[in-house]
Order: C-alpha cells, then sequence, then structure tokens
C-alpha cells in the first residue's frame, strides 16, 4: 500500500506551481527573430450575479467588443498590441457600468482577463492571468485552476478519481487572484476538492474531470461563499 501511494502521488506531483499573478511577462525572444509586439488575450465572465446569466457588453477603449456576453462564456483570442486598455463592462443594451478598470498588456504574452471577484470580500473586477503554454508532452495535459471567488483562503486538493483517497494538496493558503498549474497524464480522470485554508471544510468539489491532450485547461473557482453561488467556469486553450 505504501509503495502504490507513493506512485500515485509521484504521478500527480509532475510540476506543481502556486503562484500569484505577475504585473507583467517575460518578452524576451530569439535574437533571430524580431520581438513581438501583440499578446493574445482571452475573455471569460465569471460573475454569476443574476440567475439569467448576468448578460453584460464589453467594451475596450469605449469601442464595443464582446456582445451579449454570458456568465461562464470564454471569448478570444483577441491579438492585442502591447498597451494599456481600458475596459469597460456594461449590463447589456444598458449604460449601467459594473467594471471600468485599466488592463496593461505587455507584447509577447498569452493572458486571460476574468470578470469576477477580486477579493474575499465580494468586490467585483478584473483578474488578470498568465497562461502557461509551454511545450507539452505527446500523452500529457495542463491544467491551472485559478481563485476568482469571494471567498478566503483555501487548499486546493486533487486526487485520481479512480483513487480518490490518493490526494494531493496543491495549492495552500491560496488567495483570490493566485493559481497552481500541474502538468498531469492525460489519460486519466481527476477529481478537485476546494477547503477552507487549513481546514477539512470542503466549499466546492468537482469530480470526474478529464482533460484535454496536450491542451491548457483553465479552471476558474468564481462566485461568492456568502451567496451560495462558488462554482467552476473552465475553458480550454491550444498551445
Amino acid at each position: 500500500m505504501t509503495r502504490l501511494r507513493s506512485k500515485i502521488a509521484a504521478l500527480l506531483a509532475v510540476v506543481i506551481a502556486l503562484t500569484a499573478i505577475p504585473a507583467f511577462a517575460s518578452t524576451a525572444g530569439a535574437t533571430s527573430r524580431p520581438a513581438p509586439t501583440t499578446s493574445q488575450v482571452w475573455v471569460t465572465h465569471g460573475l454569476p450575479l443574476n440567475d439569467t446569466g448576468t448578460v453584460v457588453d464589453v467594451y475596450v477603449n469605449g469601442a464595443l467588443t464582446i456582445e451579449d456576453f454570458t456568465f461562464g462564456q470564454t471569448v478570444g483570442p483577441l491579438t492585442l498590441p502591447a498597451a494599456t486598455y481600458e475596459i469597460q463592462v456594461k449590463l447589456a443594451n444598458t449604460d449601467t457600468t459594473a467594471i471600468d478598470q485599466d488592463v496593461a498588456v505587455p507584447a509577447g504574452g498569452n493572458f486571460s482577463v476574468v470578470a469576477s471577484y477580486t477579493n474575499a470580500d465580494g468586490a467585483i473586477g478584473l483578474n488578470v492571468f498568465s497562461n502557461d503554454l509551454s511545450r507539452i508532452g505527446r500523452y500529457q495535459a495542463r491544467v491551472a485552476l485559478h481563485h476568482a471567488a469571494a471567498a478566503p483562503a483555501v487548499d486546493v486538493d486533487v486526487a485520481l478519481n479512480i483513487f480518490p483517497l490518493f490526494r494531493k494538496t496543491v495549492a495552500a493558503g491560496a488567495v483570490n487572484g493566485a493559481q497552481a498549474s500541474l502538468t498531469l497524464p492525460s489519460w486519466l480522470r481527476y477529481n478537485v476538492d476546494v477547503r477552507v485554508s487549513g481546514t477539512p471544510t470542503t466549499v466546492l468539489s468537482v469530480e470526474g474531470v478529464k482533460l484535454e491532450r496536450r491542451r491548457l485547461t483553465n479552471v476558474y473557482v468564481v462566485g461568492s461563499a456568502a451567496a451560495g453561488t462558488l462554482q467552476t467556469v473552465t475553458s480550454v486553450i491550444k498551445p
């Protein structure tokens, strides 16, 4: 049993990294090629504010860019020149602004901008995450777990679906705006449990997660713990 436990733990811990979201990404490129001047940006709607999908319109520098954007949807990639952009999120077909925030986009990166809660107290805004699109093995997949909820610090456990008792804590004390990235075998299914940090209290469980081979699967924990709307939103990106 000890040997089996060790093998499964090693399988789950191929690549583990917990980081706060960086303010910028490295843009250094090969000296033989021109430095990139644009980035790829994905936009995800992670605000379950009402029962009808919280339909919104997204404006970039005053121009309507995404219309009738519904909770859970992801749009992209948008190719944007390096610059600082004013992003406004308005309730659909109205002038009611829910979010008005500047986002700096450096050159040569791949980012996800998530309309979501931005702290445990329930402030609404934009979380910006950097997507790791480095090379993935032929039979592997990458999953990135993101805290974008109105919830306290959490611990995130990942377990093999066929052996739920064997689990690995991949994020400890993660606060809103943090992420944990793992590279895992793509032929298996996984269970993900989100716990109040330092306690056995589970606030969200997702079972039977299947990862796409050689793809990045972003899993965003969104919603409000106080309102009982904690849930996950996913998007899949091809490197």
